[in-house]
């Protein structure tokens, strides 16, 4: 049976090596303490699921090991962000071309700042939320052809796409959707 104690003293001294220099690396490129340290407590928590395969291999290969590890979460993460906020500009158009167009410049500046609003209630819903929202606002598919494309029930789609309209509409202040339309 194996030793929990030698492994938590091989993932201490592995961690107490290569924690400064992995993080400097992560705040180098992410350019946010909080998120360096998301991404630093991810690298190690792969070490530790990948422990006995890390300590089998030279320790100058292991910092190559944990960097890489560190290099591909960094890239998922920028991946992450560009697709939320691509999401985020595309619904924001949809809201754009739902209101009219006026010559009056307060209603254009209530229009961009409703539209800054919704965005950025939009990038803050969870990632399956967004993505059905995305799906059904820009590109009009009904719950059946979603629930096609992401291998889930239409009716847990209809479901999450009304998550999706109760917390926006709870974001932005106005009343929750009608059971009716929640049922579109």
């Amino acid at each position: 049976m194996p030793d929990p104690d030698a492994a938590e003293r091989a993932f201490t001294e592995i961690f107490d090596a290569h924690r400064p220099g992995v993080y400097g690396y992560l705040l180098g490129r992410v350019s946010d303490p909080d998120t360096a340290r998301d991404l630093l407590q991810e690298t190690f928590l792969r070490v530790w699921r990948r422990l006995d395969e890390v300590r089998a291999i030279a320790p100058e290969r292991q910092r190559a090991w944990i960097f890489a590890v560190a290099r591909n979460l960094v890239t998922d993460t920028y991946r992450a962000r560009a697709t939320r906020e691509a999401m985020g500009e595309a619904l924001q158009d949809v809201v754009r071309t739902t209101i009219p167009e006026t010559d009056q410049p307060d209603a254009r500046a209530a229009t961009a700042e409703l539209v800054s609003e919704v965005g950025a209630a939009v990038r803050n819903l969870p990632e399956d939320l967004r993505v059905i929202l995305a799906m059904h606002a820009v590109s009009e598919l009904t719950s059946a052809q979603i629930g096609a494309a992401l291998e889930l029930p239409a009716g847990t789609v209809r479901y999450k796409l009304n998550q999706a309209r109760r917390a926006l509409a709870r974001d932005l202040g106005l009343s929750e959707p009608s059971l009716e339309e929640a049922r579109r």
